[in-house]
């Protein structure tokens, strides 16, 4: 969450004074209170939404600082008693504790890593806090004081009414002193992105569409809330000669006209590499043959799937000489065996 998110979920300007962050905060929390929408997830949902929004802009407006802890232990107190005034809750309460958003990653494997199961390395990005500013997002060190309001956190009303003080400095929101630079290792964000790796391993037989879950490992908690979960969406690429239904595997064997003809041994690709299978003489296009336990794993106690082989009779296109005198004979000859005399 950035802060312009925050801005955009309290429905406030970048230029808001904390006074008027404060009062947006309070009209819009009191809105989708659980207590006022009981068993409502999508109101408890903008409910921690908006706290965390607030939560993160009390610290980026208000950093924890040793020159200014009085400052912010005041403004701290503040927002609790405030939250405890109208919403009878604390920022520090159990309520205000969420869980970590969950990742979601899509992997995609070959079609014969799924079938075998494969162990994969992948990087997930992670938002850790950046400890050279503490999450303030701003550089250590002194702080000087503001010179809009001299240190006092309002404005002056104007000459001769310096007794009396305005509206909430808007340079320095109200602290007196005007805040460090941005923080060079995380550029002002308060916040890191470093990736973390994951090892996944995917079992054997595993389908298209499978969800892999990974508990904790999705983003960092709220509030020191736990962390979300990693889903890993496993995607199938298509194989050249084998498809998938269910334990079984299907593919198409090639054979040509003289193959089937003649019928004879031919070699069929299998999980385990080649294995011969036989054609009857006559085979015809289409027909299926089966070997029994060659396709997948169904799980303990069960016989496996099988390999189904539909034969496929190929026709050849780009004949030699050779090749056209001998099926003109065959023609010839298979006249014929089918003419009247070849009978008599």
């Amino acid at each position: 969450m950035t802060a312009r998110d925050c801005y955009r979920i309290l429905k406030v300007s970048p230029r808001s004074s904390w006074e008027e962050i404060k009062s947006s905060f309070r009209a819009r929390v009191w809105e989708c209170h659980p207590d006022r929408h009981p068993g409502d997830p999508k109101a408890a949902a903008r409910f921690r939404r908006l706290m965390e929004a607030y939560d993160y802009l009390r610290r980026r407006r208000h950093p924890r600082r040793p020159e200014a802890g009085a400052a912010y232990r005041a403004t701290s107190r503040m927002a609790d008693e405030a939250l405890e005034e109208f919403f009878g809750i604390s920022a520090r309460s159990p309520v205000s504790r969420s869980a970590g958003p969950d990742f979601r990653y899509d992997l995609r494997i070959p079609f014969l890593a799924a079938l075998k199961g494969v162990e994969k390395t992948i990087e997930i990005p992670r938002i850790h806090p950046c400890g050279a500013c503490d999450r303030s997002g701003r550089q250590p060190g002194p702080r000087e004081l503001c010179p809009d309001c001299l240190g006092k956190g309002r404005r002056p009303l104007g000459p001769g009414l310096l007794s009396k003080t305005g509206p909430t400095c808007r340079r320095c929101q109200g602290l007196g002193v005007v805040p460090p630079p941005d923080c060079p290792v995380c550029q002002g964000l308060g916040y890191l992105v470093r990736h973390h790796l994951v090892r996944v391993t995917v079992p054997p037989g595993t389908e298209d569409g499978t969800r892999l879950r990974f508990e904790g490992q999705g983003g960092d908690g709220v509030f020191d809330g736990p962390p979300g979960n990693l889903e890993v969406v496993i995607s199938v690429e298509p194989h050249e000669f084998f498809a998938r239904r269910g334990a079984d595997l299907y593919c198409r064997l090639p054979v040509s006209f003289a193959q089937a003809a003649l019928g004879g041994a031919v070699m069929v690709p299998t999980l385990d590499g080649e294995r011969p299978l036989h054609l009857p003489r006559g085979t015809q296009s289409g027909h299926i043959f089966r070997f029994v336990g060659a396709g997948l794993p169904r799980g303990p106690h069960r016989p496996p799937g099988d390999q189904i082989i539909e034969v496929v009779v190929t026709t050849p296109e780009n004949l030699s000489p050779a090749q056209r005198r001998l099926l003109e004979e065959f023609v010839r000859l298979e006249g014929q065996s089918h003419s009247p005399a070849a009978h008599e």
